[in-house]
């Protein structure tokens, strides 16, 4: 890989410089990080976003359970209602 490419960078330390060359390579690697800082910096947003998405999904599903627990004990007795008010109108007609 070096081989073909000797004379082209010979050519560029010659013209450059080593520490022009350095510069630019330097530059590089400083993009490079903070491309990766940003990408990290929007990852933990989004994180935390879906955290709180999460958050309030379960609390959502907490009080839809306990809305049904609610409801199943208003039609326990609904039930038991209905069963004594069928009972006492069948004791009137016996009656």
């Amino acid at each position: 890989m070096m081989e073909g490419n000797e004379p082209l960078l010979i050519a560029l330390i010659s013209a450059l410089g080593v520490k022009e060359i350095w510069t630019i390579v330097k530059k590089k690697m400083d993009q490079s990080a903070s491309k990766d800082a940003r990408e990290d910096k929007l990852s933990l947003q989004i994180i935390l976003e879906l955290k709180e998405k999460i958050i309030s999904l379960e609390n959502k599903v907490n009080g839809l359970i306990e809305e049904n627990v609610n409801l199943r004990v208003k039609i326990a007795r609904m039930e038991e209602r209905i069963i004594k008010s069928a009972a006492h109108s069948k004791k009137r007609k016996t009656n």
